[in-house]
């Protein structure tokens, strides 16, 4: 039960990450070769079947959200040039994704009232310490090498989660967030 309490979690975290606070970064195989080979991919398939990333103990607990993620990474990387293929047809590259949350504490001190007095008494501020947790969520999409099974390139988005976005919202986010991560692929080439 607590592994589709925390799925479930990351998935809607993924599904409605907010606008404040995004953060995207990117690794990858720096080697000379590896950045070339990259830089002539033209055909992907997918690490893992849909199927096998719906499957949790049996039950399958978000499949829209899956369904919007791996739709968004699809139409932009065809939008890119790049063809999908099945596994035996030898694709250049393998994509995966993957998601997940995380709790931040943030702290605020506000100052809340300030006063003056007669004479020598009655200056004084108040100072409220306010303590708010949050959910933050991140995108990982990964390029693995076929032949090797090596990952080769990585993006990540990470933002705040907004839990009362609407369907739509929920895929406009994710498809900023696909975008925004696929820009930095390939390396050195600027979308």
């Amino acid at each position: 039960m607590y592994k589709l309490k925390q799925l479930l979690i990351v998935l809607v975290a993924i599904a409605v990450t907010g606008c404040s606070s995004q953060r995207l970064d990117w690794d990858y195989n720096n080697t000379p070769a590896a950045t070339q080979s990259m830089k002539d991919w033209k055909t992907y398939a997918w690490l893992n079947k849909p199927e096998d990333n719906k499957k949790v103990e049996g039950y399958h607990i978000d499949g829209l959200t899956q369904m919007r993620i791996r739709a968004a990474i699809n139409r932009d990387l065809q939008a890119r040039g790049y063809r999908e293929v099945s596994k035996d047809d030898r694709p250049d590259f393998l994509v995966n994704y993957l998601t997940m949350t995380r709790t931040h504490r943030e702290l605020n001190q506000i100052s809340t009232s300030m006063g003056y007095g007669m004479g020598l008494r009655g200056m004084g501020a108040t100072t409220e310490t306010r303590v708010r947790d949050y959910q933050e969520g991140s995108l990982l999409i990964d390029f693995v090498n076929p032949e090797s099974q090596q990952l080769e390139w990585r993006g990540r988005f990470t933002s705040k989660v907004i839990y009362s976005a609407t369907p739509e919202e929920r895929s406009e986010k994710i498809n900023a967030a696909v975008e925004g991560i696929l820009n930095g692929f390939p390396p050195g080439h600027k979308n």
